[in-house]
């Protein structure tokens, strides 16, 4: 289960992210604490087979396949999305070859502080710097599956139009994970919404 608790006053100017887990709960956008990956970046990147996860056998969600990656990391994505190159050690990105705007993300990698509220909170403020017409839509500490996490929502124009964002970043043993999904604002709730929930109840570990 995940347990969500909102930030206080004192972050917020500052904040990103928003929150999720459980079966059905969802939650939200996150980035990692190890050298930051530019989500906005995500749609023009070039494909490498080199990036590929490992494609595992087993059951997964209709539409859906397990993969695996950095860190050992598991979850799923959706069936046919192809890899491309994510910029960094310790993640992996993959596009829906039909829409390069819809863009989901996974990965871990040692962490470079065990305060992951702190580090997220300061990694959004130079984000929000760069980043053309950035809104934080939410931004949550909180708890996945027994671990402390942070969850951002967010968006931003990247030249095609709006898009959202919603990640998710959690601290096992040293090593922080993340799952994030972008994809254009309009479509976000129909289409993008059930993936990354897909892919925060199927995470692992």
């Amino acid at each position: 289960m995940v347990s969500i608790r909102s930030l206080s006053s004192r972050w917020v100017a500052w904040a990103f992210a928003a929150a999720y887990l459980a079966v059905s709960a969802v939650v939200g956008t996150v980035l990692l604490t190890m050298p930051k990956t530019d989500v906005t970046d995500a749609g023009r990147q070039t494909y490498l087979s080199e990036d590929q996860p490992e494609i595992l056998n087993s059951p997964a969600p209709t539409g859906f396949q397990w993969v695996r990656g950095p860190a050992g990391m598991e979850t799923v994505i959706p069936y046919g999305w192809q890899s491309v190159a994510a910029g960094q050690p310790g993640a992996i990105r993959a596009v829906d070859p039909s829409d390069p705007g819809r863009i989901v993300g996974f990965g871990g990698a040692r962490a470079l502080s065990d305060d992951i509220v702190e580090t997220h909170i300061a990694y959004e403020e130079s984000f929000a710097g760069r980043t053309r017409a950035y809104h934080r839509v939410d931004l949550n500490s909180a708890t996945y599956g027994g671990h402390e996490a942070v969850e951002w929502q967010f968006t931003h124009q990247d030249g095609g139009g709006l898009q959202r964002v919603r990640a998710l970043y959690w601290l096992v043993d040293g090593v922080e994970y993340f799952v994030f999904v972008s994809g254009p604002d309009q479509q976000w709730s129909a289409r993008m919404k059930p993936v990354y929930d897909a892919m925060v109840a199927n995470s692992r570990p």
